[in-house]
């Protein structure tokens, strides 16, 4: 290309101008990006005409990658409206670095996380620590603190360059070196400024311009002393990179700064009336700061519980954010939003999907939302992960499982499309069904209480999926997701839940089959006995018309239970043997353990009502053989447990406490800490009914964690709570 077509060139603009010259040369896109030390993103986006007013350095390395003559390189620069070899060079001013400043507010419950960042910063020098979380958790302010600590332990310079408005990556390092004083915008250049001195350097808000990770990581090979402490809601994903994820806080944590930002407001100190309201807001914000310091903020105008009542019904709080903060930090609807434009299609599309999911998820519920873009769900949810806008939950059960923080879930549903509302209700009713069915078999078939852990995990979902069928007439496909799972929520407490799933669905709406299934659910979860006795009848009656032994039996079963409530000790052993003959002559037992295990049970109850506390144990020991017998994984010691519920509610202290000893004698060690934790949340109650508060808290601890009590001290502190629940009743 001659220097005479230079000024030919001048009303062409600096993209075409680029690209010919490119072009002239035979280079791709690739091998100019290779030569000039920039991204191909970069080179893109200039040939596009996207990004018009590129740095010197990044003209500088074009100019030199391209070898361009003198008339070439001025034709390229007259283009941008600058023209000579200075035009190439850093401006020339004096420059001032950058140090950071301390926090300008308290910072609260953050001592363990800047004690790790500052040891990760000190075992190794030219070591990257990267802190990433969700927006709004204060990972600016604990780097800022972290690095005043760093700053007191080392000798050398502290700089900090804010990144937040550096939109392409080839232009941090020159954000990087202008922190510094460096006039040089290279690695090269500023590891020679830096040369001789431990540098940290903190470098905050690099989510917009991960792809610099590999010149930082350069810089660190060429700067041997120096250390970066860098702030992103996702990683960079280089070697050199130490990821310390900043997790929101703690309970006790969040109340107390929820408090300092309450005074510092000057409202009133938090009364005993307020504490209450204090902790559910600081459950709302899920521990982020940001949002608690929002909420404090409005909390301290109107009142915390005045705020939490009307704080579902307000689409913003109704006080602006601290104006100190840039403005994508002043509401959590500009910090959330502030994520979300940094995600791919397939994640923005996921997210306010999953928004719809109250609580914790797996990646079954995923799969079910994401359809029928199933295929992206698991690349997109974590890519949800790695921004901070989803997290995994308590992996202590059998499934992975992940949830949202509150305040990212309530923004994201708010964006979600009404079409894509009732994809996700149709998707999850669908897994909802099948999940129930497949739950329901392995209870039912083998007493198996994983299924029952996962029926308590998914218990919001579930529902979710049944308000769908409800909602869109499915009214037999409601009933049977409500039988499928109505006795794994009765195994874990949740019977009020299960009768308000029966209250939303009529038995006219229902098939003969549906209407079994719904009497037989309804009774399970009813307290009343005169009322589950007509329930369980009817139940027990419409099954054997349409032919269903196992709805009879499971039906029979529940009449007896409440034949003894209403004393009727000859009507319910009637019952009882009934089912046992259903059992027997219709059901194949080893898929039907539910119906085995619960005759000998209903028959100990009654011994127990009878007061025959020797038989009772008789008859339950003869359960928990059946189960074994039958290779079935049903807790005969959980179930007791959950009977041991149901007595105290019917003011049956000694026959709780009574449960509750054979629940822990029948017990394994292999039972493992969840039985045990069940079976000590009864009896806490039990104790505390019974007035013993010493008791009653040791068994509170004992439900909390896991106790070192063996089975000889579980056993002596039932039989204890036995002898003082038959000295409150008058019973020898």
């Amino acid at each position: 290309m001659s220097d005479a077509a230079g000024p030919a060139r001048r009303t062409i603009s600096f993209a075409a101008l680029l690209r010919d010259l490119r072009e002239a040369r035979s280079l791709t896109q690739q091998e100019l990006a290779t030569a000039a030390g920039v991204s191909v993103d970069a080179v893109s986006a200039l040939e596009r005409g996207r990004r018009t007013q590129p740095q010197p350095h990044t003209v500088r390395a074009l100019a030199a990658a391209l070898q361009l003559r003198d008339a070439d390189r001025m034709a390229l620069l007259s283009t941008l409206g600058r023209a000579g070899n200075e035009a190439l060079e850093m401006p020339s001013r004096t420059l001032t670095p950058r140090r950071p400043s301390p926090p300008g507010v308290p910072v609260v419950g953050r001592d363990d996380e800047v004690a790790e960042i500052v040891a990760a910063l000190g075992s190794t020098s030219g070591r990257l620590v990267m802190l990433t979380g969700p927006g709004g958790v204060g990972k600016t302010t604990i780097a800022l603190v972290a690095a005043d600590v760093m700053a007191a332990e080392r000798p050398g310079p502290v700089y900090f360059a804010d990144l937040t408005d550096v939109t392409e990556p080839d232009d941090a390092l020159a954000a990087v070196a202008l922190a510094a004083a460096c006039a040089a915008d290279t690695v090269t250049g500023l590891a020679e400024h830096l040369a001789g001195t431990s540098t940290l350097l903190v470098l905050d808000n690099l989510e917009r311009v991960t792809a610099c990770g590999p010149h930082l990581a350069e810089l660190l090979t060429a700067s041997p002393d120096t250390v970066i402490l860098a702030t992103s809601r996702v990683p960079l994903r280089v070697r050199r990179e130490r990821e310390v994820r900043i997790a929101p806080l703690g309970p006790s944590a969040a109340e107390r700064l929820f408090g300092e930002r309450l005074a510092a407001a000057g409202a009133p100190p938090v009364g005993t009336r307020d504490n209450s309201a204090v902790a559910q807001l600081c459950r709302r914000a899920d521990g982020l700061p940001l949002a608690i310091e929002l909420l404090a903020a409005a909390a301290a105008r109107l009142g915390p519980r005045a705020l939490l009542e009307r704080i579902d019904g307000l689409a913003e709080l109704p006080v602006a954010g601290p104006q100190d903060l840039p403005a994508r930090q002043r509401t959590m609807a500009a910090t959330i939003e502030w994520s979300c434009q940094l995600l791919g299609p397939a994640a923005q599309r996921l997210l306010p999907r999953l928004a719809l999911v109250p609580g914790s998820f797996s990646l079954d519920t995923v799969d079910a939302i994401a359809a029928p873009d199933a295929a992206d769900g698991v690349g997109a949810l974590a890519e949800l992960i790695e921004h901070s806008l989803v997290t995994r939950g308590d992996d202590t059960g059998t499934v992975t499982r992940y949830r949202m923080l509150e305040p990212v879930r309530r923004h994201a549903v708010e964006t979600l499309e009404p079409v894509d509302r009732k994809h996700v209700r149709r998707g999850v009713a669908r897994w909802a069904l099948r999940a129930g069915r497949e739950h329901g078999v392995a209870i039912r078939g083998r007493g198996d209480m994983t299924a029952v852990e996962q029926v308590e995990a998914d218990r919001h979902v579930l529902r979710l999926g049944f308000d769908h069928l409800v909602d869109t007439g499915q009214y037999d496909d409601a009933a049977e997701l409500l039988w499928s799972v109505w006795l794994p929520l009765w195994m874990t407490g949740h019977t009020h839940e299960g009768l308000a799933w029966t209250n939303r669905l009529h038995e006219d709406d229902l098939s003969e089959q549906g209407r079994a299934r719904w009497l037989v659910a309804r009774a399970g979860s009813n307290r009343v006995a005169a009322d589950l006795f007509t329930t369980a009848e009817r139940a027990m009656r419409l099954a054997e018309r349409i032919d269903d032994a196992s709805l009879a039996a499971e039906a029979a079963i529940f009449a007896s239970a409440a034949a003894l409530r209403l004393e009727d000790f000859d009507g319910s052993r009637t019952l009882l043997a009934r089912a046992e003959v259903l059992m027997k002559k219709r059901l194949d037992v080893e898929r039907d353990v539910w119906a085995a295990v619960h005759v000998p049970i209903g028959h100990g109850d009654g011994a127990l009502l009878r007061g025959d506390r020797a038989a009772a144990a008789r008859h339950w020991r003869v359960a928990a053989d059946t189960a074994r017998k039958l290779g079935s994984e049903f807790s005969v010691p959980a179930i007791l447990a959950e009977c041991a519920r149901a007595a105290r509610g019917e003011g049956r202290l000694d026959d709780a406490a009574v449960m509750l000893a054979a629940a822990a004698e029948l017990a394994p060690e292999r039972d493992g800490h969840k039985p045990r934790a069940h079976l000590a949340g009864v009896a806490a109650a039990v104790a505390a009914d019974l007035g013993d508060v010493a008791s009653a808290q040791w068994w509170e601890r004992a439900a909390g964690t896991e106790p070192a009590a063996n089975s000889d001290e579980l056993g002596e502190r039932l039989g204890e709570l036995v002898r003082r629940a038959d000295a409150l009743t008058g019973r020898d």
